[in-house]
């Protein structure tokens, strides 16, 4: 018996270097620092995972491996020093020698290859600058026009022919580092390159192609992509171009991106969420509501999909159908401010800003305050062209009453109260966020939805 259970222990022992066991050399004989870190990359946000008093040489250990993913050597939390990557949670022990010339690493191959990446994209990068100090040396030294256009001419064609080399190389060196970290990591920074004139002759044909390409080389298939801060920056410059764009026909391009990311559960569910959090969450100043349903709809689509999202995106795409822009809105009934009861469909106006709130709802209040002192707003509505219609949607009479007889309830402005309702209980309206407001037609079509209160002036100056 006892002979077994040495030999269980032996087994074990001899898989231990393999997992969960770090040691990480670092050799600084030319640097002072009071402390030097190691910090990683959780969740967004860069963060501490060791820190020891400066040595000129220091081991640091864990009986836990890291998560794979992009690390960084600080001192000080200033400056630093070096980054280094983790493929695995096996073979963690290795040297990394940091001096004033060079950073070297011992029994670590990847780091090795990251290291001369590193140098052959620095080349790149001053090869772009040479172009770009000879541009302005040309400019600043008085060069003719028409010889300064020739310049120009010459230099982007060079500059093309760089780019091009520089995808060239990124690509052989992920095919190089092909299994590790590292490969994704260069694909997830290698761009498409940029189009021909032929090709893309006006500004929304360059727009299309940068939202098509934009993802060409990420590594999907790769879920440890998300251990560094590269996604989500990457995730993020997307959402802005989308959100500064805002063109409904953009939206087969984030669909078909949407579909690559679905090789990986995790690649899906990453992207889906932080596009979901720009441009689809309620409380997002950035949304774009085109382009989120489409989300919701490729989503659904989605056989790998998990039980308690899909019931989510369904009930969301549900209520996001709601009232979309060009239907008209569903009709209530209401009782106002001087007794008479009405309903939404009798209110006659060229153009409603219909106003969903609550009286004591300070973000209402505070919209509210700042509406007064539109002066496009108060001239439409004084001319007579646009009305403004409060609408308090629950069920306490005391609130209502107090909020008509104050000095708040605008005298420029219709208030009405939906006394029997039918908003909340029939789900007429989506009115988890307020104030929720509508800009509509002379027949209650909807020209805008969820109109933000910093749009108002711009709306109401082009109406017609």
């Amino acid at each position: 018996m006892k002979r077994h259970i040495l030999t269980i222990i032996w087994v074990l022992s001899a898989f231990l270097p393999l997992f969960g066991q770090m040691e990480i050399t670092v050799k600084m004989p030319d640097k002072k620092a009071d402390t030097v870190r190691i910090y990683g990359y959780q969740d967004g946000k860069q963060v501490e995972q060791y820190a020891k008093a400066y040595q000129p040489v220091l081991v640091f250990q864990d009986k836990q491996s890291l998560e794979p993913g992009i690390y960084w050597i600080m001192p000080d939390s200033t400056t630093l020093l070096d980054a280094f990557l983790i493929s695995s949670p096996k073979n963690q022990k290795f040297t990394v020698t940091i001096t004033d010339t060079a950073n070297t690493y011992l029994n670590s191959k990847e780091n090795t290859l990251y290291h001369d990446y590193m140098k052959g994209m620095e080349k790149f990068d001053q090869e772009m600058a040479s172009l770009d100090l000879e541009f302005q040396q040309a400019q600043q030294g008085g060069m003719p026009q028409y010889m300064l256009r020739v310049l120009v001419d010459s230099l982007m064609a060079q500059a093309s022919r760089i780019a091009l080399a520089k995808i060239d190389f990124q690509l052989q060196e992920a095919e190089k580092a092909k299994g590790y970290l590292l490969s994704s990591v260069i694909r997830a920074n290698t761009s498409a390159p940029n189009p021909s004139r032929e090709t893309v002759s006006t500004e929304e044909m360059y727009q299309a192609y940068v939202v098509e390409h934009f993802f060409d080389h990420f590594p999907w298939d790769d879920p440890r992509i998300f251990n560094t801060m590269i996604a989500e920056n990457k995730f993020k410059q997307y959402c802005s171009i989308i959100y500064q764009l805002d063109r409904p026909s953009l939206d087969t391009f984030v669909t078909a991106t949407l579909k690559a990311a679905m090789v990986n559960d995790e690649s899906f569910n990453k992207l889906f969420d932080r596009l979901e959090k720009v441009l689809g969450s309620i409380v997002s100043p950035y949304k774009v509501e085109h382009t989120y349903i489409k989300m919701l709809q490729t989503a659904l689509e989605n056989p790998k999909l998990e039980k308690a999202r899909r019931v989510r995106y369904e009930k969301e795409l549900e209520r996001i159908n709601r009232n979309l822009t060009g239907s008209i809105v569903p009709n209530f009934n209401l009782v106002m401010s001087n007794g008479d009861t009405t309903t939404l469909y009798d209110i006659q106006s060229e153009y409603l800003l219909l106003y969903l709130q609550h009286p004591t709802c300070p973000t209402c209040r505070e919209v509210r305050g700042k509406m007064a002192n539109f002066s496009a707003l108060n001239q439409a509505i004084a001319s007579g062209k646009l009305k403004v219609l409060t609408v308090y949607f629950e069920g306490d009479a005391e609130i209502w009453n107090n909020f008509i007889r104050s000095s708040e309830a605008n005298p420029s402005y219709l208030h009405g109260w939906n006394y029997d309702l039918q908003i909340e209980e029939n789900g007429l309206y989506d009115t988890r966020t307020i104030p929720f407001m509508f800009l509509l037609d002379k027949d209650k079509r909807v020209i805008r939805k969820d109109l933000l209160w910093n749009e108002i002036e711009d709306y109401v100056r082009s109406l017609r």
